[in-house]
């Protein structure tokens, strides 16, 4: 990888994904899906072009149907569970990574927000970004 690669990591560190370059899209999700994969509210992914993004270490590998009608394929780090990769039909030729994974606070602020229609009474939508209610 080069120079200006950054490095995301699982919480025992036996997974590592290692992306080249700024992330094609930013975004956060609020679907049903992925507040169910995440745990979360919402999700908050960074998607890099394929070859752009070096895996090491074992995955495990969950493929979902989503709400629109197209596949969502997670990968998590077998030893401690934690979501850090995933593919999606939608984006054939790109890989989202967990933003949170990259231990970065100052990582750029997602371009939009998915399925606002979903997102918890608590949580305002943002006034920053594109606002989408459904995908």
């Amino acid at each position: 990888m080069s120079e200006n690669a950054r490095t995301a990591s699982c919480a025992c560190g036996a997974l590592r994904v290692t992306a080249r370059g700024a992330p094609a899209v930013v975004n956060a999700c609020a679907c049903l899906d992925c507040q169910t994969r995440s745990g979360s509210a919402f999700t908050y992914t960074a998607f890099f072009p394929n070859d752009a993004v070096e895996i090491e270490g074992e995955t495990r590998s969950f493929r979902t149907m989503r709400a629109a009608g197209r596949w969502h394929e997670a990968s998590f780090c077998p030893a401690c569970g934690v979501s850090l990769f995933a593919r999606l039909e939608v984006f054939p030729h790109l890989t989202g990574i967990a933003v949170g994974c990259f231990g970065d606070s100052a990582f750029a602020a997602p371009g939009g927000f998915y399925w606002a229609s979903r997102r918890h009474h608590w949580l305002p939508a943002p006034t920053s970004v594109k606002v989408v209610d459904t995908q």
